[in-house]
């Protein structure tokens, strides 16, 4: 039967019943050019589509109906598209079906439902999806059905029931059939046998079987042999000891993360200890140089680096006298570049302050460079990066990250008081030491 979209029914408005059983339509019937088959069927309330291939289009191009071709069908009431071939469905292909109570999608190849697909069907009484290949359910697949009453799902692969699927349904709900399904009968399965029951009823129990992965004494058996109570009663020593060792790795995060600058350090004197300081350390000492420390920093940064950092280092370094601070502080007369790559070569210790600010400003990264490569020219670890605020990774140019990956000496600053003690201990212990690049110590 060959119909036309938008005028095979354009002069039925009072049309009710519609049987194009077994007709041989195809998705190209029911919409084409932006036009629904079913135009002007307004007072349609029946509308039996079965038996026909909507799976596959006659170019292979289409695989599910279109969203829009029931829009027309406001007073749709029954509508069947049982063995039409169907895999997939738009979630918004029954959006205009409000007055719909009855829905038939069974016999088809539906895989997995959109968790849409009726929200808008809060009016529908029964939906038959029988025999597809529906192998889990949405949780939210039925929220919005208040009024179900009868849900037919057997002869799915449907495997674990989520509790929570269900019991969204109304107070309405009275019927539900489960069977031929290769449902997993165990202790998580048990809520379905309690909540099953007067009004509720389970359709062909005696074919509800319980698949070959259930609890042993299950196996093949039928859903309603199944005793939770016998079989999932309460193990108390198990759970007195789950309870113990839950109690006992609660406590123990509490501690870690309360003292955890204290162990941070503990580890980092740890790790150094495990290589050894001595044969690590460079010969020189701040003597050698004609700069003590060299703090680099953005312009914005200043105040941060002014009242942070360097009134806490000049008091824990008293010895550090001969120091550069920021670009007012360099060489005068010399040309800019070249005053910071002075500095540089010539400081004990050389302070990198890294802020979101900072890493996008290119003539920071240009001190930032001229650092890395004295540190690769020297085989000395005498650059010290400190972030003063969380970088996020994809902010980090790619020479900054991959200076830092490769075991250089970095810290983070924190607003905890503790955390702050440990900072200026470790950045401390780095600034009295120069030790030569050895990549046997990890990252922190």
């Amino acid at each position: 039967m060959f119909l036309w979209a938008g005028k095979s029914f354009k002069h039925l408005q009072s049309l009710v019943h519609l049987n194009l059983r077994k007709t041989g339509l195809i998705v190209l019937n029911l919409w084409r050019s932006n036009i629904s088959l079913f135009d002007g069927l307004v007072s349609l309330t029946t509308l039996d589509l079965s038996e026909n291939s909507f799976g596959l289009s006659i170019l292979r191009r289409v695989d599910a109906i279109p969203p829009w071709v029931f829009k027309p069908l406001t007073a749709l009431q029954n509508l069947s598209l049982e063995d039409c071939q169907i895999s997939l469905l738009h979630p918004l292909a029954f959006e205009a079906l409000k007055s719909l109570r009855v829905l038939n999608l069974g016999g088809n190849k539906i895989k997995q439902l959109p968790t849409d697909i009726f929200k808008h069907l809060g009016q529908t009484t029964n939906i038959d999806l029988h025999n597809n290949r529906l192998a889990n359910l949405d949780i939210n697949l039925f929220l919005n059905n208040c009024r179900l009453t009868t849900l037919l799902l057997s002869d799915n692969k449907l495997t674990r029931l989520n509790q929570s699927t269900f019991k969204l349904i109304g107070p309405s709900f009275t019927s539900v059939d489960l069977s031929r399904n290769p449902i997993d009968c165990n202790c998580e399965l048990s809520w379905l046998l309690d909540w099953i029951g007067a009004p509720l009823v389970l359709m062909n129990k005696n074919q509800t079987i319980c698949s070959s992965a259930s609890l042993e004494p299950l196996r093949e058996k039928p859903l309603f042999d199944f005793d939770s109570k016998k079989l999932c009663s309460p193990n108390i020593a198990l759970y007195s000891l789950t309870s113990l060792a839950t109690m006992s790795f609660v406590v123990i995060v509490v501690l870690v993360f309360h003292y955890r600058w204290q162990l941070r350090y503990k580890l980092f004197l740890l790790k150094l200890a495990a290589v050894g300081y001595n044969e690590m350390r460079d010969a020189r000492d701040p003597n050698d140089y004609e700069f003590d420390m060299n703090i680099i920093f953005y312009d914005d940064d200043e105040e941060w680096a002014g009242e942070r950092l360097l009134p806490t280092l000049e008091e824990r370094l008293p010895q550090f006298q001969r120091n550069v601070f920021g670009d007012k502080d360099l060489v005068v007369g010399m040309h800019y570049l070249d005053s910071i790559d002075y500095v540089v070569s010539r400081s004990y210790k050389t302070v990198i302050l890294l802020s979101r600010a900072a890493v996008r400003d290119r003539w920071f990264m240009l001190k930032f460079r001229t650092a890395m490569d004295h540190v690769s020219d020297t085989q000395t670890e005498f650059v010290v990066a400190v972030f003063i605020e969380d970088i996020p990774d994809d902010e980090i140019p790619f020479l900054a990250r991959l200076y830092l990956s490769d075991g250089r000496p970095y810290l983070h600053w924190t607003e905890d008081v503790r955390g702050q003690e440990n900072f200026f201990d470790e950045l401390t212990k780095y600034l009295t030491i120069n030790l030569r690049t050895n990549d046997l110590i990890p990252n922190e």
